[in-house]
């Protein structure tokens, strides 16, 4: 009986860590925060701007492996300029957790409906063109991208877009579709960090309080 009992709180415990994604998806949630605060960091310090690139090139014509899932920081090369220099080496998410884009139309797992009011979607607006092959040195990950999103910290350590009440970065747990893009498959397996205009940032760790 005593073992029939902890193979059921074992087993409890395993869906539950499903349903959240487990620690891939915790993992993915720490390295925002990590990139937010060392984006805010750099900016300060170096006094300009700095940004957190994430790899945006949609799949058949971009890497399925580093699309939604690489990041890297950066920061311009004097203030104001267009050049953008990496910082530090660049990361990707755990196997299985995304970077979830302002929209998620073809981006759903079969029978997956998607939370709304508020949606948990990052605030990107649009891909930009990514940094050009003279604005870092070649071979590193984000060499002649060409589309990126990104937050930018400006040098007094706000940010740019100054999405209001909040940024939001969010991670999803998805898998592989066979078009190679990432299907969102579990609508509350969703965690994110949430940016302040003035730089500060707070954890959410449910699909419901974006």
């Amino acid at each position: 009986m005593v073992i029939g009992l902890i193979a059921l709180l074992v087993g409890t415990l395993s869906l539950s860590l499903g349903d959240t994604g487990g620690n891939s998806l915790a993992s993915a949630q720490a390295i925002l925060g990590s990139l937010a605060n060392t984006a805010r960091a750099q900016a300060a310090v170096n006094q300009t701007e700095a940004r957190i690139y994430v790899y945006a090139v949609r799949p058949p014509s971009g890497d399925s492996d580093k699309y939604l899932r690489l990041l890297q920081v950066f920061v311009a090369s004097p203030e104001g300029s267009t050049t953008w220099v990496p910082v530090g080496t660049p990361t990707y998410l755990p196997k299985g957790v995304y970077i979830v884009p302002n929209s998620v139309t073809g981006l759903l797992g079969t029978g997956v409906t998607w939370p709304t009011n508020p949606a948990p979607l990052s605030s990107f607006t649009s891909t930009v063109a990514g940094p050009s092959a003279g604005q870092q040195p070649t071979g590193t990950a984000f060499n002649a991208v060409s589309a990126v999103y990104y937050v930018q910290f400006n040098s007094d350590g706000s940010i740019t877009p100054a999405t209001s009440p909040y940024f939001k970065l969010v991670v999803a747990t998805g898998a592989l579709s066979s078009s190679s893009l990432p299907a969102f498959d579990r609508a509350g397996a969703v965690r994110g960090v949430l940016i302040r205009p003035s730089g500060g940032i707070s954890f959410v760790n449910d699909p419901y309080s974006f």
